[in-house]
């Protein structure tokens, strides 16, 4: 199976607030920290934590104008909606997780999931990916990655392993209604495929919540192994 290793070849890759804390600490994942921050006042209570991955400024400062730009958006709903928080009872909440996938010589891979509710029943969900070539400081293209897992590396046959896997994950078998919004998530079109990782595993493709199933089912992954 090929994986990315330290030597693989790079042609294939590669509003104000107050802060009630903020505390910078390494993390489990070797080459990572983060700074974990959490304002709030009586509208909205946050809790943000960004991940650092040493040596890489460019893609650090992605990561937190990403991070901080959901937040801004969080804070703007939450002031605008201020005489609902205060019917609501208890404030407005934020929060962000990551994953760092892969951390090698040559490269990272980054998935980046926050949370927010700012009234209603329920909350909403962000998600968006980095997978960094550490030796071109540039970003990798999934049209860079899927020859490492596909045969005919392409939208289409993305397309149609996704839906496989999906139908399968799903037990959409028997759902027409399933089925179609499965098939209208994974069209081969490049909106669809632009939340990205990989892993020594593989190539994971993720899709938002909604995008190919019901709200009640999430968001949902699929795991396509590299050519042996």
């Amino acid at each position: 199976m090929k994986r990315f290793h330290v030597s693989i070849t790079v042609s294939l890759l590669v509003a104000v607030t107050l802060l009630t804390s903020c505390v910078s600490q390494k993390s489990s994942v070797p080459g990572v920290s983060s700074i974990r921050s959490m304002p709030g006042n009586d509208i909205y209570q946050a809790d943000l934590d960004i991940p650092e991955i040493d040596g890489e400024p460019v893609l650090n400062t992605m990561i937190s104008d990403k991070i901080n730009g959901w937040y801004d958006e969080f804070i703007d709903a939450a002031e605008l909606n201020r005489q609902m928080a205060e019917e609501y009872g208890q404030p407005f909440t934020f929060e962000n997780q990551w994953k760092v996938s892969l951390n090698t010589d040559d490269c990272v891979s980054v998935l980046l999931t926050a949370y927010q509710l700012t009234g209603g029943a329920n909350g909403e969900e962000r998600m968006a990916s980095f997978t960094w070539n550490k030796l071109t400081n540039s970003l990798v293209t999934l049209e860079q990655l899927l020859p490492l897992v596909l045969e005919q590396p392409d939208l289409a046959s993305l397309s149609e392993i996704c839906r496989e896997e999906l139908t399968l994950a799903l037990s959409a078998g028997n759902d027409s209604d399933l089925q179609e919004m499965i098939h209208e998530g994974t069209e081969p079109i490049p909106e669809n495929y632009d939340l990205f990782t990989i892993s020594d595993k593989g190539l994971t493709i993720y899709f938002e919540k909604y995008q190919v199933a019901p709200g009640s089912q999430g968001s949902q992954a699929v795991l396509i192994p590299y050519l042996k």
